[in-house]
């Protein structure tokens, strides 16, 4: 669990991160989501509790906490995977776009969007939640946003890679990660996200909301099939960020 914290999170509980071990163990990403969504919640409800009057910038408060608590690795993926979509060419040029370290207008504009995106997302479902005391009861509204968007961005990422296996696969951190995978280690990770959403959601209408990671995943993985004959480690941090921002506009959207 160290080393998947530490690879997962910018938290330093270990100095070097053994990547082969948190490739093994990639089935408990959905726990280390529980740790990651809990303390995002806390931002948010310190956030928009005392800036009531400037949800604005409780929204931005709480974005920036979930990158200082993630890093940007996902969004780095995120961004080489729209460059490589939408260059032109083959599918070697198209994985080429991908890989080249220099980011582009397409990438840009995604991350850009995914951002913004969050950030109204947060603004909308949080400024809902403005009215409450600092009790446990509030919290746990707060808490119910933020570890499903987390749980359903890391069983997206499960879920590619599970998908991943029946790709091409190349070299890569990606492949030493799809190469590890196998269906008992993605049905427990599948149980665990269930377990953890259902508690936070009571098995309501919101408990549906976590399996749009897995419908994130499918489509970014079929599109990377299709555009670059594999799934690589950047389609895979990709989903996560598409993922946590459906959920939230998902949220947002339907006014639970």
């Amino acid at each position: 669990m160290l080393n998947i914290i530490s690879f997962l999170t910018r938290i330093p509980v270990r100095e070097e991160v053994r990547i082969e071990e948190v490739a093994t163990k990639s089935y408990l990403f959905p726990l280390v989501a529980l740790f990651i969504g809990l303390f995002v919640a806390v931002a948010a409800f310190l956030s928009f509790g005392l800036l009531a009057t400037t949800p604005e910038i409780a929204a931005l408060l709480t974005l920036l906490t979930i990158y200082l608590v993630t890093g940007l690795i996902h969004l780095d993926g995120l961004a080489d995977f729209f460059d490589g979509l939408m260059a032109t060419g083959s599918r070697g040029e198209k994985v080429n776009a991908m890989k080249d370290a220099k980011i582009g207008i397409s990438g840009l504009f995604a991350a850009m969007f995914v951002i913004l995106t969050t950030l109204f997302a947060i603004e909308a479902v949080c400024t809902r939640e403005v009215t409450f005391k600092f009790d446990l009861a509030s919290f746990y509204k707060f808490a119910a946003v933020f570890i499903t968007a987390e749980v359903s961005g890391k069983l997206s990422m499960n879920t590619c890679l599970l998908l991943g296996r029946g790709f091409g696969v190349e070299r890569g951190m990606g492949a030493l990660f799809i190469r590890y995978t196998t269906t008992a280690k993605y049905i427990v990770a599948l149980i665990s996200a269930l377990l953890i959403c259902l508690i936070v959601t009571s098995f309501s209408v919101r408990f549906v909301i976590m399996f749009s990671g897995i419908v994130v995943a499918f489509f970014c993985s079929y599109i990377a099939k299709g555009k670059f004959g594999t799934v690589n480690g950047d389609v895979i941090g990709a989903s996560n960020e598409l993922a946590r921002c459906t959920v939230l506009v998902i949220w947002a959207i339907l006014h639970f």
